[in-house]
């Protein structure tokens, strides 16, 4: 058994970050018929003032923006009701845990913060019973599909998350929150952080990275 970390990873590095100031932009000014306005300098304030007036349909024109989240699989329940996105996620029917690639080990990304000695030792005998029960099934030969039935909500699993800018937006909004869970806010800090770092005017606004 192996107990890792959460983590991330952008998808779309090759995505001009800044360009995409420039097609909403060009979006938005179709709207007014201002386009003559247009300069090299124009799309960061122009972008602006849509966002401070609410006209956000126009960030739907910037590129898809996708990311890799390493993260337990009750995270990625919560992520999936985000509807207005694409998910790739790494799917428990399909992989089998007992192969090489996987480490011939079940990898768990779990909560232990506020835990007692005495409540992590227990949960680690859980996990470890887990993997037992897991592996055997496996080598009797039980399918990875039902054999899954076994594994913990902790589990590491990857997916990835495509979706507008606006989209984006309205995830920080809602997952970076007091109110979100803690991992989900973990991780969701990071990546609005990381957002802000390429375009600020884009994600200043929403969300929370303290």
């Amino acid at each position: 058994m192996k107990v890792d970390e959460l983590d991330y990873t952008v998808l779309t590095p090759d995505v001009d970050f800044e360009r995409m100031l420039t097609c909403i932009e060009r979006a938005g000014r179709n709207c007014y018929k201002s386009e003559d306005k247009i300069t090299d300098e124009s799309a960061k304030a122009f972008v602006a003032m849509l966002i401070k007036r609410g006209h956000e349909a126009m960030l739907e024109h910037a590129p898809n923006i996708g990311t890799l989240f390493h993260v337990p699989r009750g995270l990625t329940h919560e992520f999936v009701r985000h509807r207005l996105a694409s998910f790739g996620q790494e799917s428990t029917r399909y992989c089998n845990y007992s192969k090489g690639k996987f480490g011939t080990e079940l990898t768990l990304i779990p909560m232990m913060d506020g835990l007692t000695s005495v409540q992590i030792e227990r949960r680690k005998d859980l996990w470890e019973a887990i993997e037992r029960v897991y592996l055997a099934e496996i080598d009797e030969g039980i399918k990875p599909q039902q054999a899954r039935d076994n594994l913990p909500i902790c589990l590491k699993s990857d997916i990835v998350i495509t979706t507008n800018v606006r989209h984006w937006r309205e995830i920080f909004r809602q997952r970076t929150t007091k109110f979100a869970h803690p991992q989900m806010q973990t991780v969701m800090k990071k990546l609005l952080a990381d957002f802000r770092s390429r375009v600020s005017v884009l994600f200043d606004d929403v969300g929370t990275v303290d």
